[in-house]
C-alpha cells in the first residue's frame, strides 16, 4: 500500500479501494477508531468482500467491541467460507469473550483450512481445555510435534499447554527437549522452572529459575517467580529478597508487591502484609482478589471494621465476587453483628448456592440470632458439601451441645479431629463435652491433647499470640493456674491485644487470689480508655485492697459523660472500702442509672460482710434475693457467706440459684466444690471444680481480640 492523504469524510471524493487502503494504513498505525470509520465508508462506496469484513472485525476487536467484531467475521466467511484468516480471528475474538464452545468450532474450521498455522492448533487446544475436554486438548497439543524440528519455540508453547492440561510429565519433556536444542536459553530454564513449580518439586524449580537469572539477571518476572517458589518451599527470607529484587527493577510491578504481601500474610506478619497489599492496590485499583486479600489481612489483625471497605472495593470491581460478600458477613459476625451479617452471606449464596463456607457462616449467624435449628441445619448442609472442614464440624458440635444433644455433639467434634488431629480447639471442645457428660478422666485426656497441639506456640505473631492464649485457657482447664497466668500475661504484656484481655488476666488472678500485680501490668491498665473496662479494673483493685489505685483509675473518666452503671458501682465499692457506706448508698440512689432496691440491699450487705457482721449480711442478701430472684450478686453473696459459716447445703442451694441466673460464671461452681469437700463428697467437688476451670477459661478474651502485627 502506498501512502496517500487521509480522507476527511464520506464525501471526500476518495474511491472505495482508496478508502479501504487508507483504513488499513490507519489500522497498522494503531488508529483503530479512524480505521473503523474508513472501513465503513469503504463499504458504503461498494467495497464488500471477505478481506474488508475481516479487517473491519479486527478494528472492532481492537476497540473492545467484540460482539460486533464476530458479526463482521461471520459476514466475511459468509462471502468466502474458506477464508481461514477470518475463521482464525473470529476464534480469537470468541475466546477473549469467554465464548469457549463457539471458539472451539471456529478454531477447528481454521485448522482444517490451514494446517500450517500453529496458532490454530494452540488456540483449539486452549479452547478445549476451557470447556473441560482435556483429552481432546492433549490430542491437539500432540499434533504440534511436527512443527518442533523447524521451530523449537513450539516446544515452549506445548510446555505451557501441557501445564494447563495438568500433563506435567509431558510439559517437562517439552522443556527439556527445548533446552537440548538451546542449552543456554533463558526461556528454556524459565519454562522448566514453571513445570517443576507446578509439580511441587520446589528445590528443582529454584535451581532452574536461578539458572535463567544467571543469563538474564534483570528479569523482574523471573525474580517474582523465584520468590514465590522459595516461599512455597519454606525459604521465607530468600523469597522476600527475590520480591525486593523484582520491585527494585520495577517499583510499579504489582505482582511482586502482591506476592510479597502474600508471603508476609502466610508468615502471619500481617502489618507488613497490609503495607505490601497497599502498594499493590495503589498500582492497580481494579484487582478484586487483591482488594479481598488486603481485607483478609486486616481481618486477621482483628481490624474487622477496617476490613469491610476493602471487601467493598473488591465488589465495586466485581459485583459477583462471592467470597468478598461472604467476608463482609464474617467481619460483621466477629463484631457480634450477627443479624447484620446474614444478608451478606445470603448474597454470596445467591451467586454460588453451593458455597460451603457461606452456608457454614450463615448457620452460625442464624444460631446466634435465636434460630438454633435452622443454623444447625445450614452447618449440616455445609458439611455435606465439604466434609473436610474441621471448623464446621466444631461448629456443629457447639450447636448440638447448645441443643442438649451431647452424644451428637461428641460425634461431631470427633469428626473434626479425624479431619485434623492437630485441631486444638476440637480437642478442647471434646473435653468440655465429656466434662458435661461427667466423664472427667476422658475430658482431662482431651485437654492434654489440646495442650500437646499448642506446645510450639510462640508470641511473635498475631496467630502465635492467639495460640498462646488458647494454651493458657487449656492450662486453666487442667488446673495449672501458674502456667496459665504466665501464658496469658505474656500476651497482655506484649501490648498487642485489646483491653478485654486484661480482664481475663485479672479474673484468673482473682480465682487464684493473687492480687499483687507486676508494675508493667499496672502501667498497661492505667492506659486503658474504655470506661467499662476501667471500672472492672478498679473493682479488682478494691478487692486487692489497693483503694488508692482504684481511685486513680476512676479519676481518668471522672467528668466524662457516661451512663455506665459499672463506673457507679466501682465508685460505690471504693466508698464502702473507705467505710463511707451512707455515701455509697446515696451515690447509687442518685446516679443516672439509679440502682434497684435489691441492688441497694446487696451493697448494704456487702458493707456488713466487710465489717464481719455475717448474720446481718446474710439477712440482707436473702431479702435482696426475695425482692429480685434474678439478682446474681445477692445469690453469690449468700453462697459466699454460707461457705464461710461452714453451711455446705445452704451454700450449694444459693450457688445453684446463682448458676440458674447466669450459667456462664465460674465462681458459684468453685463455691460448690468447697461445699462438697465439707460434705466429704470428693467426686462431686472435683466435678464442680472442673466446671469452674472450664468457665474461667472461657471468660474475657476471644482469639480474635488479638491485635497482632
Amino acid at each position: 500500500m502506498t501512502k496517500t492523504d487521509r480522507p476527511d469524510g464520506e464525501d471526500s471524493g476518495h474511491t472505495g479501494p482508496e478508502l479501504f487502503e487508507h483504513a488499513n494504513e490507519e489500522y497498522d498505525a494503531g488508529n483503530y477508531h479512524r480505521a473503523l470509520e474508513l472501513f465503513d465508508q469503504a463499504v458504503k462506496k461498494g467495497i464488500s468482500n471477505e478481506v474488508m469484513y475481516n479487517n473491519r472485525g479486527a478494528a472492532l476487536d481492537a476497540i473492545g467491541r467484540g460482539h460486533e467484531a464476530v458479526d463482521s467475521y461471520l459476514k466475511s466467511v459468509s462471502i468466502a467460507g474458506r477464508y481461514e484468516l477470518a475463521w482464525h480471528n473470529m476464534a480469537n475474538s470468541l475466546f477473549s469473550q469467554e465464548m469457549y464452545a463457539d471458539a472451539v468450532g471456529a478454531y477447528a474450521k481454521a485448522a482444517a483450512l490451514n494446517k500450517e498455522r500453529v496458532e490454530n492448533l494452540s488456540g483449539l487446544a486452549r479452547a478445549y481445555l476451557k470447556v473441560g475436554k482435556t483429552g481432546r486438548a492433549v490430542a491437539v497439543i500432540r499434533k504440534l510435534d511436527r512443527f518442533t524440528d523447524k521451530d523449537a519455540a513450539v516446544l515452549l508453547m506445548q510446555c505451557d499447554l501441557y501445564i494447563d492440561a495438568e500433563e506435567l510429565v509431558l510439559a517437562e519433556q517439552c522443556a527439556r527437549k527445548y533446552l537440548e536444542k538451546n542449552p543456554d536459553d533463558v526461556e528454556g530454564f524459565a519454562h522448566l522452572g514453571n513445570v517443576e513449580h507446578e509439580m511441587g518439586v520446589y528445590g528443582k524449580a529454584v535451581d532452574s529459575y536461578e539458572k535463567a537469572l544467571q543469563l538474564t539477571p534483570d528479569d523482574k518476572e523471573l525474580w517474582n517467580n523465584l520468590g514465590y517458589t522459595c516461599f512455597l518451599a519454606g525459604f521465607f527470607d530468600k523469597a522476600i529478597g527475590c520480591f525486593d529484587k523484582a520491585i527494585l527493577l520495577d517499583p510499579l510491578y504489582k505482582h511482586a508487591w502482591y506476592n510479597k504481601g502474600y508471603a508476609y500474610h502466610g508468615a502471619d506478619m500481617l502489618e507488613r502484609a497490609v503495607e505490601c497489599y497497599d502498594h499493590a492496590v495503589a498500582i492497580d485499583h481494579n484487582d478484586p482478589v487483591l482488594w479481598n486479600n488486603l481485607g483478609n489481612a486486616l481481618y486477621n489483625l482483628g481490624r474487622y471494621r477496617d476490613s469491610i471497605p476493602k471487601y467493598v472495593e473488591a465488589l465495586i470491581v466485581d459485583p459477583d465476587y462471592d467470597i468478598a460478600w461472604n467476608n463482609i458477613g464474617n467481619a460483621l459476625e466477629k463484631m457480634d453483628e450477627y443479624a447484620e451479617a446474614i444478608p451478606y452471606h445470603d448474597r454470596s449464596l445467591e451467586i454460588s448456592p453451593d458455597f460451603d463456607y457461606a452456608l457454614f457462616a450463615k448457620g452460625v449467624c442464624k444460631a446466634e440470632t435465636g434460630d438454633l435449628e435452622e443454623g444447625y441445619n445450614l452447618v449440616l448442609e455445609s458439611l455435606d458439601l465439604n466434609p473436610s472442614y474441621d471448623e464446621a464440624w466444631g461448629a456443629r458440635a457447639v450447636l448440638a451441645e447448645r441443643m442438649g444433644r451431647l452424644d451428637e455433639a461428641l460425634l461431631a467434634v470427633e469428626e473434626s479431629l479425624a479431619v485434623n488431629s492437630e485441631f486444638d480447639e476440637g480437642w478442647t471442645k471434646r473435653g468440655e463435652i465429656l466434662l458435661t457428660m461427667g466423664n472427667m478422666e476422658a475430658a482431662e485426656a482431651s485437654f492434654q491433647m489440646a495442650l500437646t497441639c499448642l506446645e510450639s506456640s510462640h508470641a511473635d505473631t498475631a496467630g502465635g499470640l492467639a495460640s498462646v492464649v488458647r494454651r493458657g485457657e487449656v492450662l486453666i482447664r487442667l488446673g495449672r493456674f501458674e502456667d496459665a497466668l504466665v501464658n496469658i500475661e505474656t500476651v497482655v504484656l506484649a501490648g498487642r491485644t485489646n483491653s478485654r484481655m486484661i480482664l481475663k488476666d485479672l479474673e484468673l488472678r482473682r480465682f487464684m487470689a493473687k492480687y499483687e500485680l507486676p508494675k508493667a501490668l499496672v502501667e498497661i491498665i492505667r492506659k486503658i480508655a474504655e470506661p467499662g473496662i476501667i471500672a472492672e479494673c478498679a473493682e479488682f483493685m478494691v478487692d486487692a485492697g489497693n483503694v488508692l489505685e482504684a481511685e486513680r483509675l476512676l479519676s481518668v473518666v471522672r467528668g466524662i459523660p457516661t451512663q455506665s452503671s459499672k463506673l457507679t458501682k466501682a465508685q460505690a465499692r471504693i466508698m464502702l472500702a473507705k467505710g463511707e457506706t451512707d455515701s455509697a448508698l446515696m451515690l447509687l440512689n442518685t446516679s443516672d442509672g439509679r440502682s434497684s432496691d435489691a441492688d441497694l440491699l446487696v451493697i448494704n450487705a456487702g458493707a456488713h460482710e466487710a465489717g464481719g457482721d455475717f448474720s446481718k449480711a446474710a439477712d440482707l442478701y436473702s431479702s435482696a434475693l426475695g425482692m429480685d430472684p434474678s439478682n446474681y450478686a445477692a445469690a453469690m453473696g449468700l453462697a459466699r457467706l454460707m461457705i464461710r459459716s461452714k453451711k455446705a447445703d445452704e451454700c450449694i442451694s444459693a450457688a445453684d440459684i446463682a448458676i440458674g441466673i447466669d450459667s456462664r460464671e465460674w465462681e458459684p461452681h468453685k463455691l460448690k466444690a468447697e461445699a462438697y469437700e465439707l460434705l466429704n463428697a470428693p467426686g462431686m467437688a472435683r466435678f464442680e471444680l472442673a466446671q469452674a476451670h472450664s468457665l474461667l477459661a472461657g471468660t474475657g478474651l476471644r482469639p480474635e481480640d488479638i491485635i497482632g502485627g
